[in-house]
């Protein structure tokens, strides 16, 4: 990972956000943009072109962009408020505020694409939704539309280095694989525990039946049912992280995939959920999978979705 887009909104769940990233196992060095979004409208300022119309511009007129602009000068003490907080926590980290005038998720994903980041983090929340339980529109847009890995923070009970539990779900697609890649690379404390649980609900134990998917890398002659192929392939994911000397242990669930890991992230009480934007029914569609989607809308802790580069 080279390049990380913070958004930042300087709500109470954007600053538990900055909290967050010392337990996200990002690298020492970092190339690393803070994105604010003044949701205003903000058209070129007329005294410095000419004028569309003969008229003489109108005093709301000048009134409305004044405000747009105080608006955009606010939005950048913000974001260089956030800048001054992370290097303190990441001395050799080199932030840059950026702010601009936009709908916050749009600007987020727009300037996502253009600094091609490797991964965006953001709060579940901004500062008008705190107490809701679902996504905020904005970490829901982001997540569904950003080009790259997208990473929400919750508000709650932070997680500390020497207590930290990840959760990463795999179902033997392109994109968990990718998750399990991208834990693999990351930079993480000895004490660090790693969970990789696979759920074999009826789509993925019948997945076997698709040509060139699954049969040639995982069945085996001998296999006499689902679980045989689904445990090789679990272990396979496992065995990445512990080639990277991480601590880890394994579960198969039978269930709702939606369900049963949530349910067991809450009871784990894991600090991070790590898994794939899409799943094995995706293909190459660009849009989130419906598991990712609920998993990131409901789960207690922060939720890192993965996409592959």
């Amino acid at each position: 990972m080279k390049k990380l887009l913070i958004a930042y909104d300087g709500s109470q769940c954007a600053d538990e956000m900055l909290e967050d990233l010392a337990c996200a196992g990002l690298p020492a060095e970092l190339d690393v943009n803070v994105v604010t979004v003044a949701e205003v409208w903000l058209p070129p300022d007329p005294e410095l072109s000419e004028p569309a119309f003969p008229d003489t511009i109108s005093k709301a007129v000048r009134k409305a962009r004044a405000r747009a602009v105080e608006e955009v000068a606010a939005s950048r003490a913000v974001a260089e408020q956030a800048c001054s907080r992370l290097k303190k926590s990441f001395p050799n980290w080199n932030p840059r505020a950026k702010v601009f005038a936009d709908s916050p998720a749009w600007g987020i994903v727009k300037e996502a694409a253009a600094c091609q980041a490797d991964l965006v983090v953001l709060g579940s929340h901004g500062r008008t939704g705190l107490e809701r339980l679902f996504l905020g529109s904005v970490a829901q847009k982001v997540a569904a539309e950003a080009c790259c890995s997208v990473r929400i923070a919750r508000p709650g009970k932070r997680a500390t280095r020497n207590r930290l539990r990840i959760m990463i779900a795999v179902d033997g697609s392109h994109d968990s694989e990718a998750a399990i890649q991208a834990v693999a690379l990351r930079h993480w404390p000895a004490t660090a525990e790693f969970w990789v649980v696979t759920v074999a609900d009826p789509k993925l134990q019948t997945a076997v039946a698709w040509p060139s998917v699954f049969a040639d890398q995982w069945v085996q002659a001998s296999d006499k049912g689902a679980g045989e192929w689904i445990g090789r392939m679990l272990e396979h994911s496992a065995q990445k992280l512990r080639d990277a000397g991480l601590k880890v242990r394994t579960d198969i669930f039978d269930g709702d995939p939606k369900e049963i890991l949530l349910a067991q992230a809450r009871s784990w009480k894991a600090d991070c959920i790590f898994l794939g934007a899409r799943g094995l029914h995706h293909g190459s569609r660009l849009f989130l999978g419906s598991l990712a989607s609920a998993v990131a809308a409901r789960a207690h802790c922060p939720v890192e979705i993965v996409r592959p580069k």
